[in-house]
């Protein structure tokens, strides 16, 4: 058993029993792990039902017993303090899309510190920047696709290619099975692996044409994760960045 402070990002929280919460979070030296929060609800908790809002980056002291399914925090404080992530109504509707992909889409109780440093930097990206964010959902899906095994390979493309989602690559002419992004997606997706997130703003994009990418993003996700079965969040996004 190993007891440690440990940094961790919070995915969602799921309210258990009257006083309590069981937290899942994507963390620095475990992984994926999950946390009964006893007594939360409470009026002289120190753990606070706030502190476990989404995407919040927090510390804490955990005795982290290999194979246990729940765990327990203590000491837990705030990492970063965000300035617009929880009370911009646009970049809030991100959140809930990061909440919901990270729950779904990561799995692993393995440590992954170049997984966990990029979700840091991509979190505090979106809280500082002032520019358009509207394609920052489809970055975080090509980028993550990069750790979990499924990136596109880029190399193959050349103007006019389809990309096939089965297996990963652009082609010269449209695969037999239907799934497959049609040339105008292509393009897209192919600028889109080409940009950092300060250069987003630059990708002037037709937003029916945006919003299409995006359900085929999660299509993609459905063909190469074993049971992820789709995104609700995504239809909030459809409205606040219209």
């Amino acid at each position: 058993m190993i007891t440690d402070k440990i940094q961790g990002i919070v995915l969602n929280q799921i309210r258990y029993s009257d006083t309590s919460l069981i937290v899942k979070v994507y963390t620095k030296s475990f992984g994926l792990q999950s946390y009964l929060i006893k007594g939360a609800f409470q009026k002289r908790s120190k753990f606070r039902p706030a502190l476990f809002q989404p995407m919040n980056v927090i510390e804490f002291v955990s005795q982290h017993k290999p194979g246990r399914e729940l765990h327990y925090m203590q000491e837990i404080s705030l990492e970063i303090s965000f300035h617009q992530l929880h009370q911009d109504m646009g970049k809030n509707a991100v959140l809930m899309f990061m909440s919901e992909l990270l729950s779904l889409a990561i799995h692993s109780q393995e440590s992954d510190p170049d997984l966990y440093d990029f979700l840091i930097q991509t979190i505090q990206w979106l809280d500082l920047t002032n520019g358009s964010y509207a394609a920052f959902p489809h970055y975080l899906m090509l980028e993550l696709s990069r750790f979990l095994g499924f990136y596109p390979k880029n190399n193959s493309y050349s103007n006019g290619a389809i990309f096939d989602m089965m297996e990963g690559q652009y082609k010269k002419h449209q695969p037999e099975h239907p799934y497959f992004l049609n040339e105008s997606l292509s393009d897209y997706l192919h600028q889109l692996a080409a940009v950092v997130p300060e250069q987003l703003a630059s990708l002037h994009w037709n937003p029916g044409l945006r919003r299409q990418l995006l359900a085929e993003l999660i299509n993609y996700y459905k063909l190469h994760i074993p049971g992820f079965k789709g995104l609700k969040s995504h239809e909030i996004l459809r409205v606040v960045l219209a």
